[in-house]
């Protein structure tokens, strides 16, 4: 078996376990809206050190660190040193990995499509990622765990819980001044589910 291509290292017994997983794994790195700065163990865990860079935005690595606690180990999609594999963290291969590597499991936005919670967003311009907690499209609203956000008040890089609006353009969905592109399914990824 190619390494790369290794399957779950878990397996959830129903969508809902597999997306209550990913929630609760993106709002423990998240710490919730009270959030986590560099410097803290848990961002920095979730990052690998990276923020620690100059300019470098964090915001995939918690969409692979979700994947990684989900149990996902095929390095064609996972970006992290830390996976379990042979295949180190790539500069600027977290989102195309997401968007690309994933097959059908990626689906592009379309106006009468939903995300649904634990799916990874990939939202332009300019280009982001982040952590469906829920949708609320009755009032308008979307709540997300982000990281490559910037804490003000600790003049430090960031991670944490948010909650933006959310609307149907004549074009496009709009997550705030964004695009939503389209999200990873993560029920679709291959071996997470016991079928």
């Amino acid at each position: 078996m190619n390494p790369q291509a290794s399957p779950p290292a878990r397996r959830f017994v129903d969508e809902a376990t597999l997306r209550g997983a990913a929630v609760e794994a993106a709002r423990f790195a998240c710490n919730g809206a009270a959030g986590r700065v560099l410097g803290d163990p848990v961002f920095d865990l979730v990052t690998e050190g990276r923020s620690r860079w100059k300019g470098y935005s964090a915001c995939g690595d918690l969409a692979h660190y979700v994947l990684r606690e989900l149990g996902v180990r095929d390095e064609r999609v996972v970006s992290r040193d830390d996976d379990g594999g042979h295949v180190a963290w790539k500069a600027g291969a977290n989102l195309s990995r997401l968007v690309f590597a994933t097959g059908d499991a990626f689906v592009w936005a379309k106006r009468d499509l939903r995300p649904r919670p634990g799916d990874i967003l990939y939202l332009a311009p300019p280009e982001h990622v982040c952590v469906l907690e829920r949708l609320d499209e009755e009032h308008g609203r979307i709540a997300t765990f982000d990281y490559g956000l910037w804490d003000s008040t600790a003049n430090k890089p960031a991670g944490r819980a948010r909650e933006t609006s959310f609307g149907v353009g004549a074009t496009a969905l709009r997550v705030g001044a964004r695009v939503l592109r389209g999200w990873l399914d993560l029920a679709r990824l291959p071996g997470l589910l016991a079928r």
